[in-house]
């Protein structure tokens, strides 16, 4: 632990205000709220299948690394002697792994394998290693949290990989079935807090990328700025909408959090994907 904290004072010796603006914005490219920003645009304008792809990818990697906190139950060097936390808004729950490192590992690890471009190859592993940085910058991870971040999310990005090469049946019946009773077994095992949203959401996605297939024909295609500019706008206020609106009308509690979050990814799949084929063909 010792070293540990030595590592974290050694990156802590460059802090001024400056890093500290600059590794809070870092941090956040590898929240929650980023993703749910970024997985919209692959799946409303770039390509769907890359978009549940990614959903399914993240939200797995949510469940895995709650788990994986609980059951380790490593705290933070928040307060330990001689380091500094601050942003700690970001930071709940225990410390092992990182969510931030291993959320961003899983998702840059997808999309590099899916385009294979030095400028992907280059961009994903800088988003990766200073999102991992920012972590101990900030003073809310320890050095193993992080190694053992970036390995989970990259065993899930192997997983990921491997699931995709598998063929789904035909039947609408055994998928939806699928949808449902996936992520509630997932749930059962470990019903946290948190698991409820994550389960809640990728149920949804599942479902609502089945319904759109059969019933709405939604595909992404290049049209000008304008209405690429518009559509996602129409998307990210529905998805606002829902994420936060209906957090501050819905009572507390686990049930609720799963609805909300069963919205958004029947929104993110279905509902935003309808009206787009709608009013804007495409």
């Amino acid at each position: 632990m010792e070293l540990q904290a030595d590592i974290i004072k050694f990156i802590q010796s460059i802090s001024s205000p400056v890093f500290d603006y600059f590794f809070i914005f870092i941090t956040n490219l590898g929240s929650e709220g980023f993703y749910f920003l970024l997985i919209p645009i692959f799946y409303w304008s770039i390509d769907k299948r890359m978009g549940i792809k990614l959903s399914s990818a993240i939200l797995i990697s949510m469940y895995v690394n709650t788990a994986l906190k609980e059951i380790t139950a490593v705290a933070r060097p928040i307060g330990y002697p001689g380091i500094r936390s601050i942003y700690t808004s970001s930071a709940g729950g225990y410390s092992f792994p990182s969510g931030h490192a291993q959320g961003s590992t899983t998702i840059w690890g997808i999309i590099m394998f899916h385009y294979r471009k030095i400028s992907v190859y280059i961009l994903g592993t800088t988003i990766i290693i200073l999102v991992s940085l920012s972590r101990l910058y900030l003073g809310v991870h320890w050095p193993v949290d992080i190694a053992g971040g970036i390995i989970v999310g990259l065993i899930i990005v192997l997983l990921t990989l491997v699931s995709g090469k598998f063929i789904l049946p035909a039947d609408d019946f055994i998928i939806c079935a699928a949808a449902l009773a996936g992520p509630a077994i997932l749930l059962v095992i470990f019903p946290h807090p948190d698991v409820f949203k994550y389960m809640g959401m990728l149920s949804a996605s599942w479902l609502g990328y089945l319904i759109e297939e059969r019933f709405i024909g939604y595909e992404p295609k290049k049209t000008n700025a304008v209405i690429t500019i518009v559509k996602y706008s129409t998307g990210a206020v529905g998805f606002l909408l829902i994420y936060a609106g209906l957090k501050e009308i819905l009572p507390a509690g686990n049930i609720f959090s799963a609805a909300r979050y069963f919205l958004l990814g029947l929104w993110l799949t279905a509902g935003a994907p309808y009206l787009f084929k709608k009013f804007f063909g495409t």
